[in-house]
């Protein structure tokens, strides 16, 4: 298979392929708990972020964009979006749990540089094909010349072997808080039980 570079002309193609890799990924499906909501026609709830992906020229694919890896360079550059006006705007819960993930995630990060898998994603009618394997081999070459590590997060337990397969090991394991609290009380006093969302596993794969 042919993996190149992603330009703006695959940007519809490529939500599409996301947004349906991860139709039941634990932490999106958090971010975006409403069918309606996520499965928004031609991919747009990535639109935003995958402008910004392509902007900074490290989103690789299939020639038929049927799988694609997002990496983000070491130092973690900014991300510019579109510069569309969301409309309609995001809700306020939507902005509150990014707020809740975002620290979180970077807390977990390697402190030296790194590449950081930010999505890796297959169609769901073209995995198990090799397709994610063919996309992290082209940066490993280039993470092992330079000799830095790689880091990505991922919510499954399926996920952590499947990564471990290709090199990364576990470095950090969180949940992630939700902000809410059940109406019950925590069998350890009376305080409310603050609800937990998604676990999430930090793997890194050390330069070879």
């Amino acid at each position: 298979m042919q993996v190149r570079r992603a330009t703006r002309s695959d940007l519809t193609q490529l939500c599409v392929t996301a947004v349906r890799a991860f139709g039941e990924d634990p932490v999106m499906r958090w971010l975006y708990p409403d069918d309606d909501d996520y499965f928004r026609p031609s991919g747009e709830v990535m639109r935003g972020a995958m402008v910004g992906w392509i902007e900074h020229r490290e989103v690789w694919c299939t020639d038929d964009c049927a799988a694609l890896a997002v990496w983000i360079q070491p130092g973690r550059p900014e991300m510019p979006d579109d510069g569309r006006a969301a409309d309609p705007p995001p809700p306020a819960d939507l902005l509150d749990r990014f707020g809740i993930i975002g620290p979180l995630m970077a807390e977990h990060s390697p402190h030296e540089d790194h590449w950081y898998l930010q999505l890796l994603a297959t169609h769901p009618d073209w995995q198990r094909q090799g397709m994610g394997a063919a996309l992290m081999a082209q940066k490993f070459a280039e993470a092992d010349a330079e000799g830095v590590v790689c880091h990505l997060e991922t919510e499954t337990l399926v996920n952590v072997a499947y990564y471990r397969r290709h090199g990364f090991e576990v470095h950090a394991e969180f949940d992630i808080p939700t902000g809410r609290h059940q109406h019950r009380f925590s069998s350890f006093g009376g305080d409310p039980a603050t609800e937990i969302g998604p676990h999430m596993w930090g793997m890194s794969r050390p330069p070879r």
